[in-house]
C-alpha cells in the first residue's frame, strides 16, 4: 500500500497531538502496540505489581507535569482510590481549558480538593498514609473525543512538591479556568462585572490576571487566564 504525504503528515499530526505524563511518571507509555488514548480509563496500559512504578504523592497536594501537543484541550484530573482503580470519582482539576504546546505544569494540584476528597473516603491523617491511588489525565481538544493517560501513585506526607526549575511552563503555555458566569453569581449573590475578575492566579510575570464576563456576555462564561507556576485550588 501507498500512503501520500498528505496522509503521512496527517497520521503524525494526529500522533503529534497526543499527550504524556512526565511527573509523576505515568503508569507506562501509551504510544506503546496494544495502547491508545483514546481507551478509557487508563489508555488500556495495565497497572503492575511493581512498586518502584508508583510515584509518592502528598495527600495535600502534589505535582502534576505533562507534554501537550494540542493548541488548546479542555483538561481534566481525577483520582481513584486503591490498587487497579475505575471509579475517579475525586475531581482536582474541572473544565480547565490548557492552552500551548511543550511542557504544561502544576505545581499544586488540586490542594483543598484533594484533602476534600479523601476526608470524604474516610481518609484523614495516618489513615491515608501509604494509600495507592491512581491519577487520571483526560483532554478533549478540537475533535471532541477524550484522550486519557494515568499515573500510579502512593500517598506519603514527607512527598515534596516540584522545585520551581522542575515545574515550569514551555513560552506560551498556559491556561484558562472556565466556569458558568451565572453559577457564579448565585453563589456570591453578586453578579459578575465585565471589568471586575471574579477570579485570579498567578502569571509567569507574577502578575494576577482575570476576566470576567457576565451572564449576558459570550455564553455566559467567565474565565482567569493563568500561567506558569500555578496552583489550581
Amino acid at each position: 500500500m501507498i500512503f501520500s504525504p498528505f496522509v503521512f503528515l496527517a497520521l503524525l499530526s494526529l500522533t503529534s497531538a497526543h499527550f504524556s505524563i512526565e511527573y509523576p511518571y505515568w503508569r507506562g507509555s501509551s504510544f506503546a502496540e496494544g495502547t491508545s488514548q483514546w481507551i478509557f480509563p487508563c489508555a488500556n496500559v495495565t497497572e503492575t505489581a511493581d512498586p518502584t512504578n508508583r510515584t509518592a504523592w502528598s495527600p495535600t497536594s502534589g505535582s502534576l507535569r505533562l507534554h501537550v501537543g494540542h493548541h488548546w484541550a479542555l483538561t481534566y484530573v481525577n483520582i481513584g482510590l486503591g490498587p487497579n482503580a475505575t471509579n475517579f470519582n475525586i475531581s482536582l482539576v474541572d473544565h480547565f481549558n490548557q492552552t500551548g504546546n511543550g511542557t504544561f505544569c502544576l505545581k499544586e494540584t488540586g490542594k483543598s480538593k484533594l484533602v476534600a476528597g479523601l476526608k470524604a473516603a474516610g481518609l484523614e491523617g495516618e489513615a491515608v498514609e501509604g494509600v495507592q491511588a491512581t491519577l487520571q489525565v483526560v483532554q478533549i481538544s478540537t475533535t471532541g473525543g477524550a484522550l486519557y493517560n494515568c499515573a500510579d501513585i502512593t500517598f506519603n506526607s514527607t512527598a515534596a512538591l516540584l522545585a520551581d526549575s522542575e515545574c515550569a511552563n514551555s513560552t506560551d503555555v498556559g491556561g484558562i479556568t472556565v466556569v458558568n458566569a451565572n453559577e457564579a453569581a448565585n453563589t456570591t449573590g453578586t453578579p459578575p462585572s465585565s471589568s471586575t475578575a471574579s477570579s485570579t492566579a498567578a502569571t509567569s510575570s507574577g502578575a494576577a490576571v482575570g476576566i470576567g464576563v457576565a451572564g449576558g456576555g459570550i455564553g455566559g462564561i467567565l474565565v482567569a487566564v493563568l500561567g506558569a507556576g500555578m496552583a489550581v485550588l
